[in-house]
């Protein structure tokens, strides 16, 4: 007998009675994964990256999230994406909020991220993102991608 394949609803409901919160991201134009992000009260689109290491918030944006420079702490590791060598900043106590999922003092990193809009440029993709959550937030969250309906599920609520 053939096993019946879940459909999208079923999926959905598994997962929520797992903890699971539902978050609708959505693809451009050069197939990155977007997504809406609010860093400190204040809402933004940002790239979701499974090759991240760690999430990013462009340093032209710092005001705008109300980020607290770690000056101190600056390092010169950046990379990816065509970046290399780039100054990275960390900016501590910060509280991002994805969908449901909500992450009180989370750091994250500030850099430039001008390589990869003018990247983007370059493919006609003309949404504004304003930074890039990466795998610091998807592996404690254990993210599930789900392609067929563009909805990304991260567990629970975290206070870390």
């Amino acid at each position: 007998m053939r096993e019946k394949i879940p459909q999208a609803k079923d999926v959905k409901d598994f997962l929520s009675q797992k903890g699971y919160h539902a978050i609708p991201i959505s693809e451009n134009a050069s197939g990155l994964l977007l997504i809406s992000v609010k860093v400190n009260s204040t809402t933004g689109l940002f790239i979701l990256d499974t090759g991240a290491g760690v999430s990013v918030v462009d340093s032209k944006h710092v005001e705008l999230f109300n980020l607290i420079l770690e000056t101190a702490e600056t390092s010169f590791t950046g990379a990816g994406a065509g970046g290399q060598g780039l100054e990275v900043v960390p900016s501590k106590g910060n509280r991002l909020e994805i969908g449901n999922h909500v992450i009180s003092n989370f750091t994250l990193a500030v850099m430039s991220l001008e390589h990869v809009s003018q990247a983007l440029a370059q493919l006609d993709c003309e949404e504004e993102f304003l930074g890039i959550i990466g795998v610091d937030i998807l592996k404690p969250g254990k993210a599930i991608i789900d392609y067929s309906t563009m909805t990304l599920y991260l567990i629970g609520i975290l206070q870390s």
